[in-house]
């Protein structure tokens, strides 16, 4: 078989080409650290990558998710926490009131209007609202104030319901966000309407402090007052519960990327070692395929003469 000159310029050519490509290559590859430049350059590790990546943003999502969930869980806990302290305080008043033969009747309004006060801050700690204008202990009606006070009936209505929101915060994994008013105080937001009753019966200014029917409302209130503070205190352990899981959740996803961040390295970075070795490797057989072409095409059959 008789090669030309022709063809012998185009294997050259071809040769010098695949070697100033692979050279290109590899400069690119050493410049930006990355060992995979498109997906054909490895397409079972360019496969792995994408996995990985898709993990990385469904983590940077539940990060997101726990920082949102325990920043509503803590709002909630100091309100609760602070619902608690409040009902110590009215219980202290209410004994007070019910210890007939030691009150004036000065005492009583004063006492009177300090449970108003109270009453009203009480219901403020139940409407409290999120950074977004939530409202936290509505349930999944977080658009409107867990409890209404009904001026026609004189009493407190619940106005949200007792659904929990959820949020994912690792992999299958969905937390409660919040606790509801219902849960705590029950549907006919029992002890709301019985201090509102009595603190309204304190005030009548014809009150009599010693009539047996009013000393017993007051103890009515004081049960009902100990049975909330039990719910209280049961959804403030509740929701430390939820942060605690929270934390090690956190710390699992934590865990989680750092491999992720290292499988990621191990299949797209470059190795600098080997990369030095095949850069010298390809610029030595470009160098061999230049002299080479150089010195075929020198050749001619006068020089042979």
């Amino acid at each position: 078989m008789r090669i030309t000159n022709a063809q012998i310029t185009a294997m050259m050519h071809s040769s010098m080409n695949a070697n100033s490509a692979e050279l290109g290559k590899l400069m690119q590859q050493m410049s930006s650290g990355q060992r995979i430049l498109q997906p054909s350059d490895d397409p079972i590790a360019s496969v792995r990558m994408l996995r990985i990546q898709r993990e990385e943003a469904s983590l940077t999502q539940f990060r997101s998710n726990i920082t949102m969930v325990s920043g509503n869980l803590s709002t909630q806990e100091t309100n609760l926490s602070a619902m608690s302290d409040l009902s110590l305080n009215v219980r202290d008043l209410l004994l007070w009131a019910a210890n007939t033969g030691a009150n004036a009747g000065e005492d009583v309004a004063a006492m009177a209007g300090e449970l108003a006060s109270l009453e009203q801050t009480l219901v403020s700690y139940v409407n409290v609202r999120d950074e977004e204008g939530r409202y936290l202990f509505a349930g999944t009606l977080s658009d409107r104030p867990a409890v209404v006070f009904d001026a026609a009936t004189q009493t407190y209505v619940a106005n949200g319901n007792d659904k929990h929101r959820q949020a994912a915060v690792a992999n299958g994994v969905l937390v409660d966000e919040n606790t509801t008013a219902l849960e705590i105080f029950g549907p006919g937001m029992d002890l709301l309407n019985q201090l509102h009753a009595t603190v309204t019966a304190l005030q009548d200014p014809a009150l009599d402090i010693t009539d047996p029917a009013v000393v017993q409302q007051i103890r009515d209130t004081i049960d009902q007052l100990d049975l909330t503070h039990g719910e209280v205190l049961g959804a403030i352990t509740e929701l430390g519960g939820r942060q605690n899981t929270l934390t090690l959740l956190n710390g699992s996803n934590e865990e989680v990327s750092l491999v992720n961040q290292k499988l990621d390295g191990e299949l797209s970075q470059l190795d600098y070692a080997g990369a030095s070795i095949d850069l010298n490797n390809y610029q030595l057989a470009l160098q061999a395929s230049q002299k080479t072409y150089l010195k075929i095409n020198q050749l001619s059959l006068f020089q042979l003469l």
